[in-house]
């Protein structure tokens, strides 16, 4: 490696890393909030939500790396052009496919880096998330509970707890409705003490109410001590996963040949062939935009930082924009998800290329 290449990618390094830390902070914000709830006001343990946003981090830095490189890119050649630097490098005889060498290559390996994420990384951390999920509800199934509210829907009973306590996961005086499909009103069931552990209720000195088709009392009597599954309630802890998220582009690809197979509908193929070109089209950003932030940068040394800043903002969110809308749109069939999901990169690539002919001309 050349003096001059080694000494641009050290002082690549750290602004690149600081674009990509700052993109992952905000995109991680709203996890973060939901998380610090259910610590708080659910009584989750912090360790299992810190370790459960460890699972998230993965896909979420797919989407923010190349934006982060593009920044970290912007801000080096920003101090260069400011420093004078880039005019020296100028003026020694450095070609602008000179100048470019360096954050191409880097571009390059983040390509790959990205496509590593997606195909071995991601995959897995969605099916570990989901399963941490589970242990968690499983382990502390109370954080869902909240004392004097009734809730409803869990599995077939609806529940109304008076007093809690969330370190033993014991209730007292817990009224259960438990539905059933014969009898036109629930069973009724009062219970003295009310225990959650291992995914199941376990009810103690508890009274029991049949009713009829009135409404009337048709049977009571007593237990001392009954245990109820609950594996339903548990499963609606918020982990929304899509068994489609869990795969690689080449398992998408061995579901879409099954599906065509099978001769299956065209709206059930759909939901694949987007998440096959998401994967396919979104490491290619980060070559385009490592690129464009040295263009974008070259040469705005009297217009200030503020402007070369504001571009790159404005390219980033346009690209989210165009990039979302485009998978909404082939995810409902609007459009061919080949053509609507590659079109903003094609955008990009377009004003890559006026940019560097542009510069280039110039000299």
């Amino acid at each position: 490696m050349k003096i001059i290449d080694k000494y641009l990618f050290n002082q690549l390094k750290m602004p690149v890393l600081f674009g990509i830390s700052l993109f992952t902070f905000i995109f991680l914000i709203e996890l973060m909030v939901k998380m610090m709830e259910s610590i708080l006001v659910k009584r989750v343990p912090a360790l299992d939500m810190l370790h459960l946003l460890t699972y998230y981090i993965p896909p979420i830095l797919s989407q923010t790396i190349p934006m982060g490189f593009f920044l970290g890119v912007m801000i080096t050649y920003n101090k260069l052009t400011s420093t004078s630097e880039s005019v020296a490098m100028v003026s020694i005889g450095m070609s602008l496919n000179k100048i470019l060498k360096v954050p191409f290559f880097m571009s390059v390996g983040i390509f790959f880096l990205t496509i590593f994420l997606q195909e071995k990384i991601i995959p897995e951390s969605f099916v570990r998330a989901e399963t941490l999920g589970v242990k968690i509800a499983t382990e502390t199934p109370s954080f869902q509970l909240t004392e004097k509210t009734f809730l409803e829907n869990v599995g077939e009973y609806s529940i109304y707890i008076d007093t809690l306590d969330p370190k033993t996961n014991q209730a007292k005086d817990v009224v259960i409705f438990q539905k059933s499909e014969k009898d036109i009103y629930p069973n009724v069931m009062l219970a003295d003490r009310t225990t959650w552990k291992d995914g199941a209720m376990t009810l103690e000195d508890a009274t029991f109410y049949q009713l009829d088709e009135e409404g009337k009392e048709k049977l009571r009597g007593s237990f001392k001590s009954q245990v109820h599954p609950l594996t339903s309630f548990l499963s609606d802890f918020d982990v929304e996963i899509k068994e489609i998220d869990t795969m690689s582009a080449v398992m998408l690809l061995k579901n879409i040949k099954k599906i065509k197979e099978n001769k299956s509908a065209a709206e059930e193929i759909l939901p694949y062939r987007v998440e096959l070109q998401k994967k396919l089209a979104s490491p290619f950003s980060a070559v385009f935009l490592g690129i464009l932030g040295v263009l974008f940068s070259l040469g705005h040394h009297r217009s200030g930082k503020s402007v070369s800043y504001g571009l790159s903002m404005a390219v980033i969110f346009i690209y989210i924009t165009l990039f979302n809308v485009a998978v909404v749109l082939s995810s409902k069939g609007t459009i061919n998800p080949v053509i609507a999901i590659w079109f903003p990169n094609l955008l990009l690539a377009g004003l890559t290329g006026i940019m560097y002919i542009k510069k280039a001309r110039r000299g």
